[in-house]
């Protein structure tokens, strides 16, 4: 999750919804422009040749499953 703001409000959020996957502060919305992405919810897969595939919205498991199933064949 990449994020940028006031860090008691994203410590707040990662911990009421029990977070487990790595988090950064793009505060300066390096990430988010790097790969692409204006908005959250938002997922960005960067394949094997280097390219970024950006999703807008929320994904459910069995499409992050087919999306990285493809980006690893």
């Amino acid at each position: 999750m990449a994020w940028s703001g006031d860090t008691g409000q994203y410590v707040d959020f990662a911990e009421r919804y029990d977070l487990s996957f790595p988090q950064i502060d793009d505060t300066n919305a390096d990430v988010f422009t790097r790969f692409g992405v204006a908005y959250q919810p938002a997922i960005a897969i960067v394949l094997p040749n280097g390219d970024v595939q950006t999703i807008a919205g929320a994904v459910d498991e069995e499409t992050l499953d087919s999306i990285l199933s493809q980006a690893t064949a």
